[in-house]
């Protein structure tokens, strides 16, 4: 039993590196034709590797294709979906400045404050992944450690690295949910039509109060049926449907 067991792991370990090696080969295939000027091939393989993996390198390269074809609304929401797992890349930023260009409505961006600089530094270092292991670690020593104190009885030293470790698991824990929900959420939108109206409610009976066009990015406050709140800025808001926007 044991030795089929083994088997079998070999065998996930050999697939996982196949496939890795796989989507590899295809990511310098798709660059080398990027280099060469072949845009549409080389995003017709790229477009294939993000149907398995979700990188920012990839983001950024098939939002440099989607530019080079002069299809500038894609490009600004991959270079966006780029900036939001590498928020301090300065290549994304001279890229995203460089699409905005293209589009009619202009929204200047208003500064970061101390605290929200400080949690994108957080973010653009750990990664998701990176703190799920962490956490892991830290179950596996609480365990550790609670099972030592149930066999050696009350000892100081050992019940502070309980209290210690329950503490930092539980902030961890927040953390990470906190990630996990900012992750999953997609708050930050495009408009991927022109003249689209931004109305007082959802529904097409409300007041139009702004005009918006294609290219605007806008974060999502709230949903209803197939309209969504959105903002553009402290005076730029209204609902807008669902389909007209693309989601980042």
């Amino acid at each position: 039993m044991r030795k089929k067991s083994s088997i079998l792991i070999l065998l996930l370990m050999l697939i996982v590196n196949l496939s890795a090696h796989s989507f590899q080969d295809n990511f310098n295939k798709a660059s080398q034709l990027y280099e060469n000027g072949k845009y549409k091939e080389s995003l017709k393989i790229y477009l294939f590797i993000e149907k398995y993996i979700k990188n920012w390198k990839l983001f950024y390269n098939i939002g440099n294709c989607y530019y080079k074809l002069n299809q500038f609304v894609e490009a600004k929401i991959y270079y966006l979906r780029s900036k939001r797992l590498k928020p301090f890349n300065n290549s994304i930023y001279k890229n995203i400045e460089i699409v905005n260009r293209e589009f009619k409505d202009k929204i200047p961006k208003p500064k970061l404050d101390f605290f929200s600089k400080l949690m994108l530094r957080i973010e653009s270092i750990l990664s998701l992944n990176f703190i799920s292991i962490i956490l892991l670690v830290l179950i596996l020593m609480l365990n550790i450690f609670v099972f030592i104190l149930m066999k050696i009885g009350k000892n100081k030293v050992v019940i502070y690295f309980v209290s210690f470790l329950l503490i930092f698991t539980i902030l961890v824990s927040f953390y990470h949910i906190y990630r996990k929900g900012k992750h999953n959420w997609k708050k930050s939108a495009v408009i991927i039509s022109n003249n689209i109206d931004l109305r007082s409610g959802p529904g097409e009976s409300n007041t139009v109060l702004f005009k918006v066009n294609q290219g605007l990015e806008v974060k999502i406050i709230e949903s209803s049926r197939n309209w969504v709140q959105v903002s553009a800025s402290s005076q730029i808001a209204g609902w807008i449907k669902e389909k007209e926007l693309e989601k980042i």
